[in-house]
C-alpha cells in the first residue's frame, strides 16, 4: 500500500510575500518602472511617449503619390531634433475562431464548387494556425525625453505632421502602451491572452513602482 505524505501549505501571508518577491525580481530586470499619464517612465528618470502608426500599402500608390508620401514622412522625421526610435513588432494572430467559422460554413454550403474552394481555403488557414506564421505587423515611434508635458507635445506634433502624408497616426494611451509592452515581453502568449487592464491589481513591473 502506498502512503502519501501530507503536503503542508504555506500560510496565505507567506504566499503573498513570495508573490511580492517574485514581482520585485521581475521589476528589477525590466528597464521601466511605470506606465501612466500616456508615457513610459524609465528607471533612469526619462519618460517615453509612444506613437502608433497604422500599416500603409505604398505599393498601391502611383509613383507621384509614393514620392509625395516619402517626402512628407522624411520631412516630419527629419524635423525631430531629439532622438527617437522606430519599432516594428509582429503580433501573433489568433485564427482559431475564424477557422471554426470557415469549417461551419463549409458544412452548410451545398454548391460543390464553392464547397471545394472553402475546404481548400480552410486547409490553408489551418496550416497558418499550425505554423504560427500568421502575424499582425504593428509600427511604433518612441519619443524619449525628460519632461512628460514636453514629450507628449512632441508626440502630438509629430503625429500631426505624419498625418499630412496620409498615414494614420495616434498618440498611444496607457492601455495601448501596456499592450505594446505585453506583446514585446510575452510574444508567445500574445495570440491567445490579452494584456492586463490598468488597475490596483496590475503587477508592479507595469503599473506603479
Amino acid at each position: 500500500m502506498a502512503f502519501k505524505l501530507p503536503v503542508k501549505k504555506k500560510p496565505a501571508k507567506q504566499q503573498q510575500v513570495d508573490q511580492a518577491a517574485a514581482r520585485k525580481a521581475v521589476q528589477d530586470w525590466l528597464p521601466w518602472k511605470d506606465i501612466a499619464g500616456g508615457v513610459i517612465t524609465r528607471k533612469d528618470g526619462q519618460v517615453v511617449a509612444v506613437l502608433k502608426v497604422e500599416p500603409f500599402n505604398l505599393a498601391l500608390k502611383s509613383e507621384n503619390e509614393k514620392n509625395r508620401v516619402i517626402a512628407a514622412v522624411h520631412e516630419a522625421l527629419n524635423g525631430q531634433r531629439e532622438a527617437f526610435q522606430i519599432l516594428s513588432l509582429g503580433r501573433p494572430v489568433d485564427l482559431d475562431a475564424y477557422l471554426k467559422i470557415l469549417q461551419d460554413l463549409a458544412k452548410e454550403v451545398s454548391n460543390p464548387a464553392r464547397k471545394k474552394l472553402l475546404q481548400e481555403y480552410t486547409r490553408y488557414v489551418a496550416t497558418l494556425v499550425a505554423s504560427g506564421e500568421a502575424l499582425e505587423r504593428r509600427y511604433y515611434i518612441l519619443l524619449p525625453g525628460k519632461e512628460q508635458v514636453e514629450v507628449l507635445q512632441r508626440a502630438h506634433e509629430l503625429a500631426s505632421n505624419l498625418e499630412r502624408s496620409g498615414l494614420k497616426v495616434r498618440v498611444c494611451s496607457d492601455q495601448e502602451i501596456i499592450d505594446l509592452v505585453f506583446v514585446f515581453t510575452h510574444p508567445a502568449q500574445a495570440a491567445f491572452e490579452r494584456p492586463p487592464i490598468p488597475g490596483p491589481y496590475l503587477p508592479s513591473q507595469v503599473k506603479g513602482a
